[in-house]
This record gives C-alpha cells, sequence and structure tokens, in this order.
C-alpha cells in the first residue's frame, strides 16, 4: 500500500530545528542590535536610536525589562498600545529645551506588533490571525483598528514573510548539513518499514483499515517470505507532502530512493508550501479554509485584495498541487500523520486528501512530552474538523492503540 506522509512543523522539531515561531520571533529580538544595517528588521520598528543603547535581547519579554530599566528618567514615557501594557510606545521630551514630546519607539508593522503580544506558538496560529483580521476588514468592525486598511495588512504581512523565509535560510538551511546517512536516520525510517509479520501483528496491521478493507490488506500482505509478492505489492510508494520549508524531509528522500530497499518502497516529495529562495516555488504562507462559513464574505468584496494570501490562489504558481491530486486519483493510499497539526489554515486542502476515496487510513504518530503527555487528542479533534462525513472519519481513524509517538532524537550536525 502506497503511503502519503504529511509533514509539519513537528517534524522538524522532532529534529531539534529551531522552526518554531516562537524560535523565530526570539531570534528578531536576539538580533535586535542589528537594526541600523538591516531593511528587514528596520521595517518592524520605528526607533530614535540615539536614546538606545543598541543590544541583543533573550526574548521580547526581556527587551520590555531593559529598555523600561534604562529609560525610566522621567523624560521618557511609556504609553500602553493597543494591548495595554503588553506593548508600549515611548515618547521623549527635554526639560528644557523641548516644546513636545517626540516618539522615540514604537512598533512600525501593526501585524508583527498583533502577533508578538499574542504570544503565539505555532505558525498556524499566524495563520488563522490574518484570517481573523481580514474579516474584520471585511465587516469593518474596528476590532484592529491599528491595521486600518487591507492594503497595510497585506503589506506588512508580506514582511513577515519576507523575514522569515531570510530567517530559515540563514538559521536553518544553512547552518545545518542536512547530510546523515541512513543508520543516522533509521528511528524514523523504521515507521516506513514493512516487515515480515506474526499472525498476531499481521491482524493489528488490518486493525488500521475499516471492515471492508481488511481482506485487501491481508491479500497485500498474505506471504511475506515470498520475494515475489515482496516485489509485487511493496511496495509501493511513499509521498512526502511537505508542509515545511527546509532540506529535513530532502535528506529522507535522497536516503530511502538510494537504499533500493523493497520493504522500505520508494519515496517521492513535494514540497507543497514552497521553497525557499525559489521563484519557480515560491513560499506559501497565508490561509486556506475556503469551507469557512465566512470565507464567502471575502469573495463577495470583489476586491481581489482580500484573496492575496488565500493559499488555493498562490497553489497555482506551479504543478505541485496538480501533482498532488494526479497521485491521489492513481493509488490506494494510507496517510501518516508527521509533525502537522492540522489546523484550518489547511483545511481545504486536508478534506481532499481526508475525504479522498482512495484514502484507506489515516495514522498520527504523537508528540510525547517529557511528562508522559501527549497530543493525540487534540490531533484526533482537529483532523475531525476536516472532514464533512464525520461516519467516514471514525472509519478511517487509526486508534491510539495502533500509533506511535513520533521519535524525537534524530539530529544534524551544524556545518
Amino acid at each position: 500500500m502506497n503511503r502519503l506522509v504529511i509533514i509539519g512543523n513537528g517534524f522538524d522539531l522532532a529534529h531539534g530545528l529551531p522552526t518554531s515561531y516562537r524560535s523565530f520571533l526570539d531570534w528578531i529580538w536576539q538580533n535586535f542590535s542589528e537594526i541600523n544595517n538591516s531593511d528587514l528588521f528596520q521595517n518592524l520598528f520605528n526607533i530614535n536610536i540615539s536614546h538606545f543603547t543598541l543590544q541583543n535581547h533573550a526574548n521580547y519579554s526581556a527587551f520590555c525589562d531593559s529598555t523600561k530599566a534604562s529609560l525610566r528618567s522621567s523624560d521618557y514615557n511609556f504609553y500602553d498600545s493597543h494591548y495595554g501594557s503588553s506593548s508600549f510606545k515611548i515618547y521623549y521630551k527635554h526639560p528644557y529645551f523641548d516644546d513636545y514630546p517626540s516618539m522615540i519607539f514604537e512598533f512600525k508593522n501593526s501585524f508583527f506588533e498583533l502577533i508578538t503580544v499574542q504570544n503565539a506558538e505555532n505558525w498556524v496560529d499566524i495563520e488563522n490571525t490574518y484570517y481573523q483580521v481580514l474579516l474584520s476588514l471585511v465587516n469593518n468592525d474596528k476590532k484592529y483598528p491599528q491595521i486600518e486598511s487591507i492594503e497595510k495588512l497585506n503589506s506588512e504581512f508580506s514582511e513577515i514573510k519576507i523575514l522569515l523565509e531570510h530567517y530559515l535560510n540563514s538559521e536553518i538551511n544553512d547552518k545545518y548539513a542536512f547530510t546523515n546517512k541512513y543508520e543516522d536516520l533509521l528511528d524514523i525510517l523504521e515507521l516506513l518499514r514493512y516487515k515480515e509479520y506474526s499472525p498476531e501483528e499481521l491482524k493489528k496491521l488490518q486493525n488500521e483499515f475499516p471492515a471492508n478493507y481488511k481482506a485487501q490488506v491481508r491479500e497485500f500482505l498474505r506471504d511475506f517470505k515470498s520475494e515475489n509478492i515482496l516485489k509485487n505489492y511493496i511496495f509501493s510508494e511513499n509521498l512526502f507532502l511537505d508542509f515545511n520549508y527546509t532540506k529535513n524531509v530532502e535528506n529522507y528522500v535522497r536516503i530511502i530512493n538510494e537504499k533500493k530497499e523493497t520493504l522500505l518502497g520508494g519515496a517521492k516529495h513535494i514540497q507543497i508550501h514552497g521553497k525557499l529562495m525559489d521563484l519557480e516555488n515560491p513560499i506559501n504562507f497565508g490561509f486556506g479554509d475556503e469551507m469557512d462559513d465566512h470565507y464567502k464574505v471575502l469573495e463577495n468584496t470583489g476586491n481581489n485584495k482580500f484573496l492575496e494570501n488565500i493559499k488555493s490562489f498562490m497553489y497555482f504558481n506551479n504543478s505541485n498541487y496538480r501533482q498532488l491530486l494526479n497521485w491521489i486519483e492513481g493509488f490506494e493510499y494510507q496517510i501518516y500523520i508527521m509533525g502537522h497539526s492540522c489546523g484550518l489554515s489547511d483545511r481545504t486542502l486536508l478534506n481532499t486528501l481526508f475525504e479522498h476515496q482512495n484514502c484507506k487510513s489515516i495514522k498520527i504518530f504523537y508528540h510525547q512530552k517529557n511528562d508522559g503527555s501527549d497530543n493525540f487528542t487534540e490531533l484526533s479533534q482537529n483532523i475531525s474538523r476536516h472532514f464533512n462525513k464525520k461516519s467516514v472519519m471514525r472509519e478511517k481513524m487509526v486508534d491510539k492503540s495502533l500509533s506511535k509517538p513520533l521519535p524525537q532524537n534524530v539530529r544534524y550536525n551544524k556545518k
């Protein structure tokens, strides 16, 4: 049976790569001293550097504490921004020479300010916030008065995307050697390998599929001692549907295809959300839930700027989406979820994959934390939101007793 392996940011995090939104945000403050030398950073803030000792900070909280401590003179006034004390503007007035106070610090990019004070953890949270601001602008409810137009929102969102691309390219792809050998990746590769199954193991494997499909599974796997059957049925192909931008999955695909191991199968790779610094496959970062009840409101504006960062339109930049559709039409497949949150920002695409008649099973490789807790239930709930037919969802979902945690111990060396 072919597998569609859906890869999300949790897969990179499981390899110790600092690709979380929190890592990205902290990196900005950790490089705050570069604000004078970086156009990318200058787009985020309005700042009069003559009043600051430009230094780096561990995170936004440390920046706030340091700034309030160093500018505690009565000449400086801190005013709460749109989010109470979570954000501020700073004004300076010399007691003898200035008639009016002058602004010396404020967030220039209002969308960046919003996601900073929200203390978001996941990239899907950022995409959902973008969508909520879109709807607010359409409804004119003034919920985000600091972002007063669709032009301002899209411009500021674009600045975040450019900065993100720079971060991932310079801090991940350029700093890590994605050249691990087969043995280094074995903990995860073992999850993809078929083997000789005992009758008990074979029965367990069959239980990953709906009752009306178990006979076919048994036929596929009935005799693992027969090399002929192995060649005829295994086996198949692993299509890595990669929602990340790093080179991590490329390494797995290369190794699987070099190995040419029957029980492991072959591998294909689609970076559905684009590649870094690639004009033909630019990064796709936005919102992708056209099934949402409010999405029609955006279309009805007649203003294409409201659709500028809707993922479905960005998929037309290349043939990746068409290749994916052709693949799911041609083969029966089992879905493996590895590190993808299955949030609503990818709902349209995931609904297509999950409810397709060729999708026979969905298996979660969940994140087990150090305290023993895990996110299996949360992922199951997220997946359920992508189904219009809940009975189909219950048939396809593999229960936790048959699932496994995603290994967290594979690492890449820095260059």
